[in-house]
């Protein structure tokens, strides 16, 4: 029978953990993604199903709620599970616990890509299990923001980052985490150091690729920070939002 769920023990290591000796923001969000990755190999849609069918998973959007962050050589466990899928686009759910509390949660939404034609195809294209009993329950189920390019621009000073080798995945492209470094890159130690984070919220639009000088702009915002990532030709790559605690 199919696991219409898996779960992992974790050790909050150091390679895990940023400056404050917390796990990272950007690790809670590499777990998300190898869980996924994990996950989808055992139900028979992982990178080599996929390649057969010449079709690749695409996020989409993601969001990550926190409620803290354990210490360095804490324990924790993190689970992942789908929702039922739609006709083109699929939900999956994220839950890290540590000492038996709930301290994050994420959702993503995927789609499936045609590798040569760039289109987005149907499930039964793919042969996702339809016999997979879907586990019910969500989290993080509120709509994702609806995100607008910034007008007027923004007040911060626009940053840039350089597309390198060690950010491109196996489709080709800025691999989806990735960003999430840039993001958090573009604060100093000691600006995430004063930050509570509460959730960090990105929609990917356009593929990046290596040698591309990518420009950030940021924006303070009540609630925390506003991004867009502009791509050379001018086009949006990312918007996302990080929400601070307390902001």
């Amino acid at each position: 029978m199919l696991e219409n769920a898996i779960a992992h023990d974790y050790i909050a290591s150091s390679s895990l953990c940023d400056a404050q000796g917390l796990l990272g923001v950007k690790s809670i969000f590499d777990i998300c993604m190898d869980l996924a990755s994990e996950h989808a190999l055992r139900l028979g849609v992982g990178y080599a199903d996929m390649s057969a069918h010449g079709c690749y998973w695409l996020a989409i959007r993601t969001r990550v709620r926190l409620y803290g962050r354990p210490a360095m050589d804490a324990a924790f466990t993190a689970e992942t599970w789908p929702a039922k899928p739609g006709r083109v686009k699929h939900d999956r759910f994220y839950r890290f616990a540590h000492g038996g509390e709930v301290f994050a949660e994420g959702r993503t939404e995927w789609a499936v890509q045609d590798v040569t034609t760039g289109a987005i195809v149907r499930k039964n294209t793919y042969g996702w299990p339809d016999d997979l009993v879907v586990r019910e329950e969500t989290v993080c189920a509120e709509p994702f923001t609806l995100f607008r390019d910034m007008t007027p621009p923004p007040e911060a000073p626009a940053l840039t980052y350089a597309v390198s080798s060690m950010d491109i995945d196996l489709g080709g492209h800025m691999n989806n985490v990735a960003y999430i470094r840039m993001l958090l890159s573009s604060f100093t130690t000691a600006e995430l150091a004063a930050m509570d984070v509460a959730e960090l919220e990105i929609s990917y639009r356009r593929a990046c690729y290596e040698g591309e000088t990518l420009t950030v702009l940021r924006r303070r915002e009540a609630y925390g920070w506003l991004f867009q990532v502009v791509k050379p030709d001018g086009e949006t790559a990312v918007h996302a939002r990080l929400c601070l605690r307390g902001a």
